[in-house]
């Protein structure tokens, strides 16, 4: 396999998780080149949930880690596999993904730690009751690492409130939480 540097062609940021005050936020450490392509599978960056569309880039070796992330064209990649296959160069598989503004522990007051967050969708139930109806929302919210949210408590995701059901923290690059919201319909 050979690599040819004039196809490094797209701009990406290579992001990284830091403190900020009250919480965590993504901060760009420095932009480099890349030959990115938005492939026709599914990336399953999430082992609970469903997966997003996966991209494929190429980029000369450099320190870049699971804990890092990429923005390519605006767009958060989600890093899921880095390779040195040849010799000098990183073979990355990332998820598409949308990260969401997230606020924990709100079930302690408003002053919660904020950090970056990623909503997969995990069901949707829909129970009909007499007289009324109850839907139930399951999503399992991706974070990096460094965030931890206790179980059972409450959160905040792209503005809706929901209950932490499950921790899944056993992965080395980032954290998943189950998370359930009930509400009348």
């Amino acid at each position: 396999m050979y690599y040819n540097a004039s196809a490094l062609r797209e701009r990406v940021e290579v992001l990284e998780l830091a403190a900020v005050e009250g919480g965590w936020a993504w901060e760009s450490v420095r932009r480099t080149w890349a030959e990115a392509e938005l492939t026709d599978r599914t990336n399953l960056f999430s082992k609970v949930g469903i997966g997003a569309r996966d991209v494929r880039l190429v980029l000369r070796r450099q320190g870049l880690t699971l804990h890092n992330a990429l923005r390519w064209k605006g767009r958060h990649l989600f890093l899921t596999s880095i390779a040195e296959n040849v010799p000098g160069w990183l073979d990355v598989q990332a998820a598409l993904v949308e990260p969401v503004a997230c606020r924990g522990n709100v079930h302690r007051g408003e002053n919660g730690p904020t950090f970056p967050g990623v909503l997969v969708e995990k069901y949707l139930r829909h129970e009909q009751d007499h007289p009324m109806a109850t839907t139930t929302v399951c999503y399992v919210l991706v974070t990096p690492k460094a965030v931890e949210i206790e179980p059972k408590g409450l959160l905040e995701a792209g503005g809706t409130r929901y209950v932490v059901q499950v921790a899944h923290t056993l992965d080395g690059w980032k954290n998943e939480y189950e998370i359930l919201r009930k509400g009348d319909k």
